[in-house]
């Protein structure tokens, strides 16, 4: 017997329809017709362009750099010896721990120019161009006196002192790939890292590095980036000229978020800087080779997270005052996700590769254990999973808590250590130090994720930025 329809099926179905219609529509899929769909060209603006040229080259220039951690710090090393390596890169920790400033100078420069050229501001741009190089100019001078005053005596040679000022150098010359960022024009100093790093490793390879030529070592890991910055002022100098007539305006109003910045990206890498230092000056310079070794095969594995992330949150920055609420809070969950995701698969990744990478490539007579690796790894993943949130929220806010609460997280570490020391040798006191931090820190992004997201919801619609 067939059944008999029900009365207002037909209806019901309808409004099902225009129901799972309406669904799509909001969720923003396409319903045009297959073939229509196919056949329309894709319309990319100039800064769908930019952003797309900035990943491609950003991933081709980074594969050199993954080339010289097995070919050219190996070559490094031997021409070196271990233990002269081992003050080598001691004297480069110690100048990258005194890039304190610049890390939060140039994050503030980079979103507030960023936002100017949202606005079509060249005044504002050219101010803020002038004020940020200022800025960091007396950054970089007052460090570079500090450190010499302080470590000056510290070294078995005068030569050191010259290669932990070499660091500092780079990190003033840093400033001007931030700037060039905020344009949406970072494939413009990819490119010109590709060449330079091409060139140097090749010269390297080839020609290989003199026994005990200890700046031209050094030279050898830091001149592609430092060459490429000035090569990127240049361009951006030549296309934009106006830049040179802006005035130092504005100088108070960057502090206070630049030191934000500063005790949280800084907090971290003056960790990792110091660790290194402490452990040469505590006379144990073997180990310090082994430390700064496993951190120089870190930055390979942290290139992804910023080849990515940095000139995706440059474009963002550039439109976050236009943007819904809804996508907002989108990005705000997809940036936590992805930073602790990829802050495992890194800490995993470390732990397996660090000491094969080591064990293969260099003749160091004092190696970590396992509770060494562990530790370093837990460390690595977690700064990893925080600089990936902390690229979009310093590009769109100030993050005061995520800032402070990074550095109360490093100083909580470093407390820890000190007091281990007790009753400790120095090498696990630096194990303490990143145990405590690399357990703190994803806590710390969990809940200032959710902090975030909450402000915003509070945030009126009309306003164009959120609370820090």
């Amino acid at each position: 017997m067939r059944a008999e329809p029900r009365p207002n099926s037909g209806r019901r179905r309808l409004r099902v329809k225009f129901s799972v219609f309406n669904a799509m529509l909001y969720a923003g899929l396409n319903l045009r017709p297959a073939r229509e769909s196919l056949l329309k060209p894709i319309n990319l603006t100039p800064d769908h362009r930019r952003l797309i040229a900035s990943l491609g080259f950003n991933v081709i220039a980074k594969l050199p750099g993954i080339a010289s951690v097995f070919i050219v710090l190996p070559l490094v090393s031997e021409a070196l010896g271990p233990s002269t390596y081992g003050e080598l890169l001691s004297a480069l920790a110690l100048g990258s721990l005194f890039l304190l400033p610049f890390g939060g100078i140039n994050a503030v420069g980079r979103r507030l120019l960023a936002a100017s050229v949202g606005a079509h501001n060249e005044k504002e741009q050219a101010n803020i161009f002038v004020t940020t190089i200022a800025f960091v100019t007396a950054a970089a001078v007052l460090a570079a006196a500090v450190m010499i005053a302080i470590t000056g005596r510290s070294w078995t040679a005068p030569i050191f002192i010259l290669v932990s000022v070499l660091p500092i150098l780079s990190g003033f010359l840093n400033t001007f790939d931030n700037l060039r960022a905020s344009y949406n024009e970072h494939y413009m100093t990819a490119v010109f890292q590709l060449i330079f790093q091409v060139v140097i490793y090749a010269a390297v390879y080839w020609i290989g590095l003199p026994q005990g030529g200890i700046i031209l070592a050094s030279l050898a890991l830091l001149a592609p980036y430092g060459l490429a910055s000035i090569c990127t002022l240049v361009a951006l100098l030549l296309q934009r000229p106006f830049l040179l007539r802006g005035k130092i305006e504005g100088l108070r109003p960057m502090v206070m978020p630049a030191i934000g910045v500063i005790m949280a990206d800084g907090a971290l890498g003056m960790l990792l800087s110091f660790s290194v230092y402490y452990l040469n000056l505590a006379g144990d310079p073997q180990m310090a080779a082994w430390v700064g070794t496993f951190s120089r095969l870190f930055s390979s594995f942290i290139s992804p997270v910023l080849l990515i992330m940095f000139p995706l949150t440059s474009y963002i920055s550039i439109r976050w005052g236009q943007m819904e609420q809804p996508r907002k809070l989108f990005l705000h969950r997809l940036f936590v996700v992805t930073g602790l995701v990829y802050g495992v698969v890194v800490g995993c990744a470390m732990a397996f590769a660090g000491p094969l990478y080591i064990d293969r490539m260099f003749s160091l007579t004092v190696k970590g254990d396992s509770l060494d690796v562990f530790a370093l790894s837990l460390f690595m993943g977690a700064v990893v999973a925080q600089k990936a949130y902390t690229l979009l929220l310093y590009a769109v806010s100030e993050a005061k808590f995520i800032s402070f609460g990074t550095a109360l997280v490093a100083s909580a570490g470093a407390l820890a250590a000190a007091a281990s020391l007790f009753w400790l040798p120095p090498a696990r006191s630096v194990d303490v130090l990143f145990i405590v931090t690399g357990l703190g820190l994803p806590v710390l992004l969990l809940v200032g994720g959710h902090r975030q997201r909450r402000g915003l919801k509070q945030t009126p619609p009309t306003a164009l930025s959120q609370p820090g």
